[in-house]
């Protein structure tokens, strides 16, 4: 998956992952950004990761940089008409409008995949990058419920020209 003038592709996470996610994930970086802000074991990880190679409500994708796997982006069932993006990049990788490239990638390929109205994310207040990206990827600002305190709530609705 990489709509034209992209420097981004997205292609389903497999098994072979595993192992580079776990890695990711624990990154110090990715910690700092992420919505849990914990280090997980690797046994909490990869339990984890096999239910969500075979969860029905659960999409991901590794993020690709000229074929160089650079982050992952997620998609989870909420409700039955909405679902919940989770993305993040590498940290030397950030900064470049990849992000933005992916999340743009990922709404599109979701909404072929899914009957979704809208995409959401919930994005930590202390994370005006990822706020920014979103924002750059056609996102608005709107209170759905389901975000954290302390997180920015984001929509993409279907109808929206920006992916």
């Amino acid at each position: 998956m990489n709509p034209a003038g992209n420097q981004v592709s997205l292609r389903p996470v497999t098994l072979d992952d595993c192992k580079m996610v776990f890695g990711w994930r624990n990154d110090p970086f990715i910690l700092t950004h992420g919505s849990q802000n914990r280090e997980v074991s690797w046994d909490e990880h990869e339990h984890w990761f096999h239910e969500t190679i075979v969860e029905r409500g659960r999409r991901m994708f590794i993020v690709l940089h000229q074929d160089t796997p650079i982050g992952q982006l997620r998609f989870d069932r909420e409700r039955p008409q909405d679902c919940v993006i989770s993305v993040y990049l590498l940290e030397a990788y950030t900064g470049q409008g990849l992000g933005v490239q992916a999340i743009r990638a990922g709404c599109v390929a979701i909404f072929e995949a899914w009957e979704v109205d809208r995409v959401i994310a919930c994005v930590r207040t202390d994370n005006p990058g990822g706020r920014a990206a979103f924002l750059k990827a056609g996102f608005v600002e709107e209170e759905v419920g389901i975000c954290p305190t302390k997180h920015h709530s984001l929509v993409f609705p279907r109808t929206s020209e920006a992916c």
